[in-house]
């Protein structure tokens, strides 16, 4: 079973995190997107998520996607979390220098 981070671990974590925040048991990001871009984010987000074996929960918001991200089996964040919150902000990048 995965480890549990530290809340010391997790602040130094946030830290080297785009816009992430921590909600209780969970790293947290909303980002703002229109309906047509929707599909493809969370097509990449779930096959990187894929690749680490987690499940994020992904959410549809009002104008944008909320991003949780928690280790259900840790009961709280892990490095697993946080990787996946690394590469979820490599997929934006991506899309923002494909926009720009």
């Amino acid at each position: 079973m995965t480890e549990r981070l530290t809340d010391a671990d997790i602040e130094t974590a946030l830290a080297a995190l785009e816009s992430w925040r921590r909600d209780g048991d969970a790293l947290i990001k909303d980002v703002p997107i229109t309906d047509d871009n929707f599909g493809w984010l969370s097509e990449a987000v779930n096959n990187e998520a894929e690749t680490l074996g987690h499940h994020p929960d992904i959410q549809r918001t009002g104008d944008g996607v909320r991003f949780r991200l928690s280790t259900h089996e840790a009961g709280g964040v892990t490095p697993r979390d946080v990787e996946l919150a690394a590469r979820i902000d490599q997929i934006l990048s991506g899309a923002a220098r494909d926009r720009g």
